[in-house]
């Protein structure tokens, strides 16, 4: 008997041969396979070039922040000391935040009634919960007086209209005696 070998390439290659002529000769499922290559190939792009984009523009924009440089005047030649732009975006808020302004928040130089910007944004803060409170509170008590109001209203006219109905009327005598409308019923024994 004789022992058959099998030669994994050459079926390989018959499997493909097959498919590709599957895939040419039917436009259908050609056009399948083309789809859902596409898909494929769309959803690597998102999963890993998208992302290595992403983490490369991140660190290019964080590299930037830490880079030295030096100011330079309106004939390009270097001004000041170096600096980075983190440094300078510090001075910057912290300058933001402690220039002085009025009572409107608007920037000044003087120095009566006015306040850094970071105590008059409190104080704004502060003033709106406090506002907010207090109309909350007033809501609530007007919201009592309402009901209580309501209230005293309703047992009012129900006291008044209690008294209406109580006066006696001619009318209410009559409908009272009953006169000769009832019949009266035949006495014992009598028929």
């Amino acid at each position: 008997m004789s022992h058959m070998e099998l030669n994994q390439e050459r079926i390989e290659n018959a499997i493909v041969a097959e498919v590709a002529h599957k895939l040419i000769g039917d436009d259908a499922l050609y056009e399948r396979v083309k789809r859902a290559v596409d898909v494929r190939i769309e959803t690597l792009w998102k999963e890993t070039a998208e992302q290595r984009i992403r983490s490369e523009v991140e660190l290019a924009i964080a590299d930037g922040f830490e880079k030295t440089y030096r100011k330079v005047d309106s004939f390009g030649r270097a001004e000041g000391e170096p600096t980075t732009i983190r440094a300078e975006l510090e001075k910057l808020i912290s300058g933001y935040w402690n220039q002085r302004v009025d009572r409107q928040g608007k920037p000044t130089d003087s120095s009566y009634s006015s306040t850094t910007r970071a105590e008059w944004m409190m104080l704004q803060l502060v003033a709106a919960d406090f506002q907010g409170e207090m109309k909350q509170h007033v809501i609530n008590l007007g919201g009592s007086l309402k009901d209580a109001l309501r209230k005293e209203l309703h047992e009012t006219v129900n006291l008044l209209l209690s008294d209406v109905f109580h006066v006696k009327t001619l009318g209410d005598k009559q409908a009272r005696s009953p006169g000769r409308a009832v019949i009266d019923p035949p006495a014992d024994g009598a028929q």
